[in-house]
């Protein structure tokens, strides 16, 4: 690189010679004298370019997945909150306003990190007293499926195999004259409703 510029130097030297000696170069009767160090200074400016920072310039690009939540149970707002995907539970609770009075404040890992659609559950401490564990969303899901035979109308009663508009009145005045079904076993006290009915519809139907 440096031979380059040397090579260059000498040049514009030359020409600058030359040009001063072929034309005088006068200039208002004073003589303008090309000296290496002018015309050095003219070729620098000329070749100057432009440095940038790279660590200024040069963008990273650190794009973080979202991902939704729902946050229920013990907690002051429940809901379906959007986290980054490197969050933990502590930054879901915060979101959802934190313990409610009575949370089982120590029984979730609010060091686990959060997953996509997951159902974060904060139960009570009387849950736990109880031994029911409502976190367990396979088995909430499993039960809103089910018909429960104290609540339910006639018409979604007649969705159960084997009852008809008639047994489902049945059931309905059974509940009604004695405080309903204790357990789903009683609905076999139905007039028409037996063994081979019951099994039919056992894993269809609750009591609570």
């Amino acid at each position: 690189m440096f031979k380059h510029i040397n090579k260059l130097n000498i040049f514009y030297i030359s020409c600058a010679i030359i040009v001063l000696f072929l034309s005088g170069c006068r200039d208002n009767n004073s003589t303008v004298v090309f000296t290496e160090e002018t015309v050095l200074t003219e070729y620098e400016e000329d070749t100057k370019t432009e440095t940038y920072d790279v660590s200024e310039t040069e963008e990273t690009v650190t794009g973080t997945e979202k991902v939704v939540v729902y946050v229920c149970g013990a907690v002051v707002s429940p809901g379906v909150y959007e986290l980054e995907s490197t969050d933990i539970k502590e930054k879901a609770l915060k979101m959802a306003g934190g313990f409610t009075e009575g949370a089982a404040i120590n029984y979730v890992n609010l060091a686990e990190p959060v997953e996509a659609g997951e159902k974060i559950y904060f139960p009570y401490e009387s849950e736990l007293e109880a031994g029911v564990f409502l976190e367990d969303v396979n088995i909430l899901e499993e039960e809103s499926d089910k018909i429960n035979i104290n609540t339910a109308t006639k018409d979604e009663l007649m969705t159960l195999s084997g009852i008809g508009e008639s047994k489902a009145e049945d059931i309905i005045t059974y509940r009604e004259e004695h405080g309903g079904f204790k357990n789903i076993e009683e609905i076999m006290n139905i007039n028409g409703i037996k063994e081979g009915v019951y099994n039919k519809i056992k894993d269809s139907i609750v009591v609570n």
